[in-house]
């Protein structure tokens, strides 16, 4: 027997809670900006897309990927890929200005 499987997004819910999270992110002395960036800033994600935030923060010795358990929250209604640079690490990273060119400022 076929069956049919119904993915939706709830955008409210989702939007809600990345705000919640740009907001506690940027209460933090050492984050410098929040960034949406990938298909939900472009506008065309889909039920499987997640959330793709670039953290800007002040120096930090330890490789991004390093960083990135400390600013995860608790839990998020889809999916999270976070990338964690300062500044110098920003102007190095093609990647990272990649992310940029579509990000929203958050």
């Amino acid at each position: 027997m076929n069956s049919v499987r119904i993915i939706s997004v709830e955008e409210k819910v989702v939007r809600n809670a990345l705000e919640d999270l740009a907001a506690r992110l940027k209460s933090r002395p050492e984050v410098l900006a929040v960034y949406l960036c990938g298909s939900w800033a472009r506008g065309n994600y889909t039920p499987y897309s997640d959330i793709d935030l670039l953290i800007l923060i002040t120096n930090d010795d330890r490789k991004p990927w390093e960083r990135v358990p400390d600013y995860l929250p608790g839990k998020f209604p889809v999916g999270l890929d976070l990338f964690v640079y300062t500044p110098e690490e920003l102007k190095n990273s093609r990647f990272a200005r990649e992310l940029l060119k579509n990000a929203i400022p958050l």
